[in-house]
């Protein structure tokens, strides 16, 4: 854990905005993003699900690039394919319904509401390698959906996603045909049905006879034997019936719809094309795979005279934005998209990349999220047992990390002391006094992955949730023994009532022992563990004195009296029980409802976003921001009522990425994605002077900031002093301290000059404010340690590629 920063004591002169004295730099977290293994949009463009290898599910609004939903996996899953269905709501209001499948050969039905998997249905053909829903289709209440899928047995079966049903209902199965069946696509006029795997072939099926149409071998139409040996990975049907291929020799080829004659064939990819996507008007066609490059292809039109054979499809120009293997794109389109339409790429290096299609030569993509499936992370200063630390000693920092099904508690430990007298230089590498302790490792038992997870904060307590239920346990810190060469923490579980739901967000209040729940359904439930613990303790003893008494053989009115007892007991356990757990306040009647209804007529993305999308307490223990349909509110933990809703930052809002309090629980400070700064008085529920001062003049350069913030950190000696980081970079403003509104890139007199590299944190002076720090390793986690010290978690790319499937060797020039 190798630290930065100068740690020395802070003077009377130190201006405020200079309060940062250490910074630590973690990088024992392995935190591994799964690969991206397929795309799909909504009907209506404004939502792109992209489902990973690990079995998690993301939902991204087109628009912003904000990734507003994360449904957690399974350990067993293998998802290959995903789909969404628009469906009709009444009075203009339009859905999506999510559907996955993988090899497992479940098509499985989502509740996107309660992020959990939903009805399932066996696709009677192993495994499905692909799901393609028939073009505009909506789910009405006079007509269903159909969805083709791509089986493992050669065949291709239709299925229907029906009004009010749940899940999908098998329809018809098309003739078998040799080896797997590894892609589908419809035709514009749904009529016809085109199917191709390892055979080499492409077969068009009618739809209404089941019977085959055409059947395309594949190739370079040199009629070679070994031509018909590829295997063609995936297909795509224009509008005007042309039918496009990607073969594992790596050639793109065009076919004749009517005919099965060869239009066009390239092979500018060196190695399997796995994804094609084609633009709305169809003049346009895209091409990756294992070959990461994004080739475009493009219409040609007509020539005047006919004296000479024309070829219509021309090789344009690749992208290479992604490092390995390119496995899912997608094509978003419809009215929520006024910028036009948007091609998204996913690939192996975890990344999502947004395209313009209009655009594609003149614009670069940009990257959605520099710091996909960040792990869970929270850090604590726990009272350490008497005799293990000093009194007059800096208490260790805890880290807690949990990721898919794993939860792993660490102990950080503090540098080694300077060998030169006086505090050293900014930037210098301090080494730290021991390795990190792990003191903790835990699995979820079921399997499936968490979604939530904290520890209070004297270290006693543990809780997380997973799709199923919370799990929680009390800690207890031991010293090394014979056994265990190290310190180490036992935990021992605390059973909760079984009508508790899974949570999605979980926090602990300061200053006691309840913990917060925040279910899918927006209601918020207190749980004072102590008093569940002593509740399951004490139940034990009944129920093994009750079966003590039935294998003695107790008989008569004994026998009936004791049972009386016993059940007496049960009883007042149980209420016992339901009294720990308090109902604090739904949520769910919180929505702004008149831009709720609003929403609902605009797109199916604000539709799908979840009830609660963050979630945080002050430090005091008094107050419990939440944020609900991109609005902020304020509740009293004391009272237990709702007592503010924030003005919105922006008009029209944008979605809220972060929300903290500061260190002295009286200013509440909330970020967008635009990244818009605002904070709010607790008690009043108003912005302050500053932010009312600063509304619409904030610093470009905090403007420009890469990525979207998702850390807020504020200083224990000087509350207003703010660490804002990004999975790019961090910026430290200090809300006590003058700000200037000057850009400082410098001025170039209104023109946009391009920025070949990131600036370095040295052009700035220390203690400027609103002092930008650009980061060079993705940033998962920033928090204050002490009131001295800062943590920033982050890891680096080379570490992750580690473990990811080398890519396609590709020789650059000079080398």
């Amino acid at each position: 854990m190798p630290v930065r920063g100068s740690k020395r004591a802070r003077t009377d002169d130190d201006e405020p905005s200079a309060g940062l004295i250490a910074l630590h730099r973690s990088r024992f977290i392995d935190w591994q993003p799964a690969e991206v293994v397929a795309l799909a949009a909504s009907g209506d463009g404004s939502v792109v699900a992209a489902a990973r290898e690990d079995g998690d599910i993301e939902l991204y609004e087109t628009t912003t690039s904000h990734c507003f939903q994360r449904l957690p996996g399974h350990k067993d899953s293998c998802l290959t394919c995903v789909a969404l269905v628009d469906e009709e709501e009444g009075k203009g209001s339009t859905t999506s319904r999510l559907f996955s499948s993988g090899l497992d050969g479940v098509l499985l039905e989502w509740d996107v509401e309660h992020r959990q998997p939903g009805t399932a249905a066996d696709s009677l053909g192993g495994a499905v390698w692909q799901l393609a829903p028939e073009p505009g289709a909506c789910i009405k209440s006079d007509a269903d959906a159909r969805i083709a899928a791509a089986c493992d047995d050669g065949c291709a079966r239709i299925f229907i996603a029906q009004s009010g049903t749940p899940g999908l209902t098998y329809s018809r199965s098309l003739p078998r045909v040799e080896g797997r069946t590894l892609a589908v696509a419809w035709h514009p006029s749904g009529k016809v049905l085109a199917t191709a795997g390892t055979d080499g072939c492409i077969h068009l099926w009618s739809l209404d006879t089941c019977h085959e149409l055409l059947r395309i071998t594949t190739g370079d139409g040199s009629g070679a034997a070994s031509s018909q040996q590829a295997c063609i990975w995936t297909l795509l049907v224009l509008r005007d019936g042309t039918v496009v291929s990607g073969d594992s020799s790596g050639n793109v080829q065009f076919w004749d719809g009517r005919f099965g004659t060869l239009l066009a064939g390239f092979a500018v990819h060196q190695a399997d094309v796995l994804q094609l996507a084609g633009s709305p008007d169809g003049n346009m066609v895209f091409a990756a795979g294992v070959d990461p490059q994004v080739a475009l292809f493009h219409r040609l039109p007509a020539p005047s005279s006919s004296s000479r054979k024309h070829v219509p499809w021309a090789y344009l120009s690749s992208k290479r934005p992604h490092t390995h293997d390119v496995r899912a794109m997608c094509i978003a389109q419809g009215k929520a998209l006024a910028q036009g339409p948007r091609l998204f790429t996913g690939s192996n290096d975890s990344q999502l990349f947004n395209h313009s299609v209009d655009r594609y030569l003149k614009e670069h993509p940009f990257r959605v999220n520099a710091c996909p499936q960040p792990p869970l992370l929270h850090t604590v200063n726990p009272v350490p047992p008497p005799g293990l630390v000093e009194e007059d000693e800096a208490r260790p920092a805890w880290l807690l990390c949990a990721q898919r099904t794993e939860v792993d508690l660490w102990q950080l430990v503090d540098t080694a002391a300077a060998s030169q007298a006086g505090p050293p230089a900014e930037g210098v590498l301090l080494p730290p006094s021991a390795p990190p302790e792990h003191l903790l490792k835990m699995e979820a038992a079921a399997g499936d992955h968490i979604s939530a997870a904290c520890v209070s904060g004297d270290g006693r307590w543990l809780a997380y949730s997973d799709s199923r239920r919370i799990s929680c346990f009390s800690l207890e810190r031991r010293e090394a023994d014979e056994v265990a060469p190290e310190d180490y923490v036992m935990p021992a579980a605390v059973q909760l009532p079984a009508d508790v739901p899974p949570a999605s967000h979980l926090a602990f209040r300061p200053g006691s022992h309840e913990l917060i729940a925040c279910a899918a359904d927006g209601t918020l439930r207190l749980i004072n563990l102590p008093a569940c613990q002593h509740v399951g303790q004490s139940g034990q003893p009944a129920d093994i004195g009750m079966a003590n008494g039935i294998a003695n053989g107790v008989g008569g009115a004994h026998h009936d009296s004791e049972d009386e007892e016993v059940e007496e007991q049960q009883g007042e356990q149980l209420q016992e029980k339901q009294q720990a757990v308090q109902a604090l306040r739904a949520v769910h009647d919180l929505q702004y409802k008149s831009s709720l209804r609003r929403d609902r007529q605009r797109n199916a993305a604000r539709r799908l976003m979840p009830l609660v999308e963050l979630m945080t307490v002050s430090p005091d223990g008094s107050w419990l921001a939440v944020s609900v349909r991109q609005r902020v509110y304020l509740l009293n933990l004391t009272s237990h009522k709702l007592v503010h809703s924030l003005p919105p930052l922006a008009d029209p809002q944008p979605p809220i990425t972060a929300i903290s309090f500061t260190a002295d629980s009286t200013t509440l400070v909330v970020v967008g994605s635009t990244h818009q700064l605002a904070a709010y008085s607790a008690a009043t529920g108003q912005p302050t002077d500053w932010s009312a001062k600063h509304s619409g003049s904030l610093p470009p350069k905090l403007l420009k900031m890469p990525g979207n913030i998702n850390s807020i950190a504020s200083c224990p000696l000087a509350p207003s002093s703010l660490f804002l980081a990004s999975s790019e970079a961090a910026c430290h403003i200090d809300m006590a301290a003058p700000l200037s509104v000057d850009d400082a890139d410098g001025g170039s007199g209104g023109k946009r000059k391009r920025r070949r590299s990131k600036p370095s944190a040295a052009s700035e002076p220390v203690g400027t404010n609103c002092r930008m720090l650009y980061c060079a390793e993705p940033v998962l986690h920033a928090a204050y340690v002490a009131p001295d010290a800062l943590l920033v978690v982050e890891r680096g790319w080379s570490q992750v590629f580690e473990k990811v499937a080398a890519p396609m060797y590709r020789h650059r020039y000079g080398t």
